[in-house]
């Protein structure tokens, strides 16, 4: 093994080690879920939060009924809380509130979006800034704080972790407000940009669009850092609530800010959302994989880009009340398989028919082995579908994780062109803009064939993979998504 091998293999280790050693939840918080059927009377409840020093209460409804978020008194351990919970006959489990994260990428260089570093042999990587790919000025650093290739530039990307990217845009001081829905452009334009997305065209997209667009009718829940609901080339296929509540949730909600205005002041959100369903057709940049469709945008994640598990759970919750038929997670949080309230919040989903499209994490790692896995991508919910990532040339990306039992499918996710907030595009990397594609093409088939279940989605986008050698042993189809295979499936 060569000496710079060595040195990045020891250097991701110890960025991951650094992630798993940090605190991966909510100080002062805990989730706890109570049993079905017990009896639980205001005084029993009020003895229990007294004893563990509560100081507020947040009690789920509908579809999460039984499920508490307890946050303690300052000072107050959350160890201490849960193992005082565990003893009460009435409670079911209880767990920290873990934090969760999107899947940053860094902004790539044209082409492939992976740089070469030195005496690493990355397939599909391209040098930057000109040279023989070695380190130099304009080459991100892998992990934010650690100059590696030598002379990176540390902008707090890194291709190899969750979390950096682009500088979140700072949060606006007054969000802006949710603009007339444009109307369709028709006759259709050409969008001057396709040839940008060429992930579109990787995945066959663009010759299913000859036999079907998509719906409106048909609703995707975009769960991330929120959208540009006004945006050039998405406010067209923004999801608009037939019966808002007294916050204005017209186009989804903000778990953040706790308002219906879900506006995306990172860049993650709105770039995933174009992916999944940017208007085709409309004469202004690019399309969605689905050019007809209702994004929902729900913002769980900050402006930096991290949430908590509770925000999750109301998002999808959300979700699932308000008819999406399918959540696109282009989130996660390293090593969290006892996450029980997230993973039940999925199977909740499951009870409605709902698919979730999970990005599969961008750690190099594979899911396979819990200790090294990201969720819920590694859940093993039947309705949930995780993705890795590919590049152009259908090579599995570097940062991409990997499960031969947990990573059902692979999509574009190298250079991914897509929309980021101001009417702007943008390129990004990660499974982040994996995981989309894949939201997109469900949407895409099921739309087509409103009979079908999650489950026979599922099986079909399985099932009608383009087989990739890079992707042998690394997913469990061994294979990269073809949309118009699986439009054409009638099994």
């Amino acid at each position: 093994m060569s000496y710079s091998r060595k040195v990045l293999l020891a250097l991701m280790a110890l960025a991951v080690a650094n992630v798993a050693s940090a605190a991966n939840y909510k100080e002062g918080q805990v989730i706890v879920k109570y049993k079905n059927g017990v009896l639980r009377t205001r005084s029993m409840m009020n003895s229990i939060y007294n004893k563990l020093g509560v100081e507020r209460i947040h009690r789920f409804k509908g579809h999460s009924a039984g499920l508490e978020q307890l946050t303690l008194k300052e000072g107050l351990k959350v160890q201490d809380a849960i193992a005082e919970l565990q003893k009460d006959n009435s409670v079911e489990y209880a767990q920290p509130n873990y934090m969760l994260y999107a899947f940053d990428g860094e902004t790539p260089a044209p082409g492939s979006g992976i740089p070469c570093i030195p005496g690493l042999e990355i397939p599909g990587c391209e040098p930057i800034g000109g040279g023989d790919g070695g380190g130099g000025g304009g080459i991100p650093c892998i992990f934010p704080g650690i100059p590696y290739p030598p002379g990176c530039e540390d902008t707090g990307g890194g291709g190899g972790g969750g979390g950096g990217g682009e500088q979140p845009t700072p949060t606006p001081a007054k969000k802006p407000a949710l603009a007339p829905a444009p109307a369709d452009v028709n006759p259709p334009v050409v969008d001057p940009d396709l040839d940008k997305a060429y992930g579109l065209s990787k995945i066959k997209a663009t010759e299913a669009w000859k036999e079907w667009q998509g719906s409106k009718d048909f609703i995707v829940a975009d769960i991330d850092t929120g959208i540009d609901y006004n945006h050039e080339d998405l406010a067209f296929n923004v999801w608009r609530n037939p019966n808002p509540s007294d916050k204005q949730d017209v186009a989804g909600y903000d778990f953040v800010h706790n308002d219906g205005l879900p506006y995306d002041d990172n860049q993650h959100g709105t770039h995933t959302s174009g992916t999944i369903g940017a208007t085709g057709g409309n004469g202004k940049g690019v399309s969605g994989v689905a050019a007809r469709v209702s994004i929902m945008g729900l913002k769980f994640l900050s402006g930096e880009g991290s949430g908590t598990t509770a925000d999750a759970i109301r998002a999808i919750d959300y979700a699932i009340e308000h008819g999406a038929k399918v959540i696109s997670a282009s989130w996660g949080g390293p090593g969290e398989d006892d996450n029980k309230a997230l993973y039940q919040s999925i199977e909740r989903a499951k009870e409605k028919d709902v698919l979730f499209v999970a990005a599969a994490g961008n750690e190099s790692k594979n899911n396979d082995i819990p200790s090294q896995a990201s969720y819920p991508a590694a859940f093993d919910n039947d309705n949930l579908i995780a993705v890795a990532a590919t590049d152009k040339n259908d090579t599995m990306a570097y940062f991409s994780n990997f499960g031969a039992k947990t990573v059902h499918v692979a999509a574009p996710g190298a250079n991914v062109y897509s929309l980021v907030p101001g009417n702007k595009y943008a390129a990004f990397s990660g499974t982040s803009m994996a995981c989309p594609h894949v939201a997109g093409a469900a949407a895409l088939i099921w739309s087509k064939n409103p009979q079908w279940t999650y489950k026979k989605v599922k099986e079909v986008l399985m099932n009608t993979v383009d087989k990739v050698p890079s992707l042998a042993g690394k997913t469990v189809t061994g294979g990269r998504i073809n949309v118009l295979n699986a439009l054409h499936s009638t099994d």
